[in-house]
């Protein structure tokens, strides 16, 4: 095998991408909080240029209140 300039394959992939353009990820993330305890964490946006819309919640909690 021959000899790689790289220690491995992290150093590797960390120095191909250094100079490559990534798009911005236009995602928002909120949350619905008691006593700052989140209740709900919602990351991206309905209304914002994003695809996605993620909601993490207690469904449990929510359907006995």
């Amino acid at each position: 095998m021959g000899k790689s300039k790289y220690k491995n394959l992290y150093d590797r992939v960390v120095n191909e991408n250094k100079k490559k353009r990534y798009p911005r990820n236009p995602s928002k993330i909120s949350d619905v909080s008691n006593n700052f305890n989140a209740e709900t964490l919602y990351i991206g946006s309905r209304k914002r240029n994003s695809k996605v819309l993620l909601r993490i919640y207690d469904k449990k909690k929510e359907q006995l209140s």
